[in-house]
């Protein structure tokens, strides 16, 4: 236990405190992108597991369970095993559940309303809060026992949470920015100071002032500029959706290679996120397309800069194809999926889901007005899913227009 104290995050420090003053039933944690909300949290409970001889139960959930489980259910795991606990606790992979010493953790989404229905707790912890409903706080609040905890980005300048939790007198309230981190990797802290308003970033055409505000600061903005505001949330790809690609945008250190089944039906997009990740070679890419769905006989559209990756995937036996950028076709296959009729993501699909819900045009940094030119950020599935757009869908005729004046320059 000193090593987990040593190592301790000063959220988790301020917690404790709230904790052990013994004041208050209900803990926010507002805050910025990557200020340690979620890693001081899982801190916070197992310590308290740890040290406490009381049976307790603790639901941890958030809107979708998938979600839930492709983050806070990976995290706690990854800090168990950091903390070399993972072999000292009981953790059953088919419930998501984890038990150590008398404190069960039971990982449910608020979207599994059988297995949620009735559950009582002692604790229960909201992840990404400003997802949940009011009615959803209040179901769990009058089925716990004990204390609960919200944590979120404030994407938003009016929620529930500000006005009937926040201003509770039995309500810890804790801020965080990313200067409250200091394990934050040091690519990820240079793309939020990235968004700050200075002479540099301005020079660099980076600076994004409500990003700046919302991720770096962790103040309360609406994200205004959105790209693509026609987008929702389905469990599956429908399985009469008979046209199907994949989309391959290639990255490696700061930037994840992102891979991704895109169909076409009745003027509507579907899409599911097969590989998101960092640092991944060439066979390693190979490795991870020969165990998708249709493997050898869906074709692959990808970014042709990347020529020699193409050859080598090609030469594995996967129908990789480049797609041939023209002048304008970021633009012009921006304006082709803003036309569609509706854009489906599936609910394991969480990174693409953050991406479509982050994805802004720049603004001119002298009137604050936006311009026809999309942010270099939060695009590497996005930029897949247009090379599918623009040669599969949009036909030669279109692709071989010239570029409008209006973006001449951008490209």
């Amino acid at each position: 236990m000193s090593e987990l104290t040593l190592n301790c995050t000063p959220v988790f420090a301020r917690a404790m405190k709230a904790h052990e003053s013994g004041k208050f039933n209900v803990y926010v944690f507002e805050g910025g992108s990557r200020s340690s909300k979620t890693y001081s949290l899982i801190q916070f409970f197992i310590f308290l597991a740890i040290n406490s001889d009381e049976r307790k139960r603790i639901v941890c959930t958030r809107k979708k369970g998938t979600w839930l489980l492709a983050t806070v259910w990976e995290d706690f795991k990854t800090i168990l095993a950091d903390l070399g606990l993972l072999g000292k606790v009981y953790i059953n992979n088919s419930n998501h559940i984890i038990r150590i010493r008398s404190w069960s953790f039971w990982f449910v989404g608020l979207d599994d309303q059988q297995r949620l229905h009735g559950l009582t707790s002692d604790i229960f912890w909201i992840n990404e809060a400003m997802e949940a409903t009011k009615d959803d706080f209040d179901q769990l609040e009058q089925r716990c026992a004990g204390f609960s905890v919200l944590d979120y980005n404030p994407t938003a300048e009016e929620h529930w949470i500000y006005d009937n939790v926040c201003h509770r007198p039995d309500c810890y309230f804790d801020h965080s920015t990313m200067l409250d981190n200091p394990f934050i990797p040091e690519n990820m802290k240079r793309k939020i100071l990235s968004y700050e308003p200075t002479e540099e970033n301005y020079a660099n055409g980076t600076v994004d002032i409500r990003k700046w505000k919302i991720y770096g600061l962790g103040e309360r903005a609406s994200l205004e500029g959105l790209i693509f505001e026609k987008v929702s949330l389905i469990k599956e790809i429908p399985f009469w959706v008979k046209k199907k690609w994949r989309a391959l945008d290639f990255g490696f250190t700061n930037d994840p290679t992102a891979i991704e089944t895109v169909g076409f039906h009745d003027d509507c997009l579907y899409i599911d996120e097969e590989c998101y990740a960092t640092r991944m070679t060439t066979p390693d890419i190979i490795d991870t397309l020969k165990t998708l769905p249709e493997a050898r006989t869906r074709k692959i559209w990808a970014d042709n800069a990347e020529q020699r990756e193409i050859t080598e995937i090609n030469n594995a036996g996967l129908p990789i194809q480049p797609a041939m950028k023209g002048a304008g076709s970021v633009l012009f296959g921006i304006d082709f999926m803003q036309g569609l009729r509706h854009i489906y993501v599936t609910e394991n699909s969480v990174n693409i889901w953050k991406e479509f819900r982050n994805y802004t045009w720049q603004q001119d940094p002298k009137t604050g007005q936006y311009i026809n030119a999309p942010c270099d950020n939060y695009n590497h599935a996005i930029d897949g899913i247009r090379y599918v757009c623009w040669m599969e869908l949009l036909g030669h005729a279109y692709r071989n227009m010239p570029a409008p004046k209006s973006y001449a320059g951008y490209f």
